[in-house]
């Protein structure tokens, strides 16, 4: 009877010692004090274990609460573990710029062209005259043929299925319409001749004339000018 409250003794003697303060080792000291003397009563006066069982019962309720403020104690001092959350990095926008359409120019003596196929422009350019100036004399009914050179100032081939035709003023006996007969590179030259009739009467006669792609589009004008007397 005497020997099991000593063995539960040093059992908690043994995990107490782990983190104690100055006062919980006070009630420690206390708490082995009042086993002692409960041991001692039990042999030196004879008494019961029933006689004693309280004040070994408060002990116990002592030490238990002691240990759990420890516990509890340690559990608060203890810091808990902090997710960090790594930067993610975001791509900045990447500002997009739009490309613009080519600008056609005039040359002297030209007029203003058109969109072509493939998103090309059609713009011609007037040169010289190459025969008949303007206000050439003819006699009436008199055949000649009228040269222009022109060039090719847009960004389109002019290929054989471009043509020359008719627009407006004295025909003077040409064709409606005259394919080309060869291709014309952007930046090149061409010599344009018609065959023509001075009219039968005398006078100023002018007719004007112009140049089409394949759609029928007319991108490019020039006229002649003669005198019939």
């Amino acid at each position: 009877m005497i020997n099991a409250p000593l063995r539960w003794r040093r059992g908690i003697g043994r995990g107490y010692n782990v983190g104690m303060t100055q006062p919980q080792s006070k009630q420690k000291n206390a708490l082995v004090a009042a086993l002692l003397l409960a041991s001692l009563l039990l042999s030196a006066c004879g008494l019961s274990e029933a006689d004693v069982a309280p004040t070994i019962a408060a002990a116990r309720t002592e030490a238990i609460q002691t240990m759990s403020a420890n516990f509890t104690q340690v559990a608060l001092l203890t810091p808990s573990a902090t997710a960090t959350l790594a930067a993610t990095n975001i791509p900045a926008a990447t500002n997009t710029l739009a490309v613009g359409a080519p600008t056609a120019t005039t040359a002297a003596g030209g007029t203003s062209g058109t969109g072509g196929t493939g998103g090309c422009t059609n713009l011609m350019g007037f040169v010289q005259d190459v025969t008949v100036p303007d206000g050439t004399s003819f006699s009436p009914g008199e055949d000649f043929t009228k040269t222009w050179r022109i060039i090719n100032n847009g960004t389109c081939t002019w290929t054989v299925s471009y043509y020359i035709l008719f627009l407006d003023g004295e025909q003077m006996a040409g064709p409606d319409t005259q394919a080309m007969t060869i291709t014309v590179e952007p930046g090149a030259t061409i010599d344009i001749s018609v065959n023509l009739e001075a009219p039968g009467t005398a006078g100023t006669y002018r007719g004007d004339w112009g140049i089409a792609n394949e759609a029928g589009t007319v991108f490019g004008t020039f006229y002649l000018e003669i005198v019939v007397g």
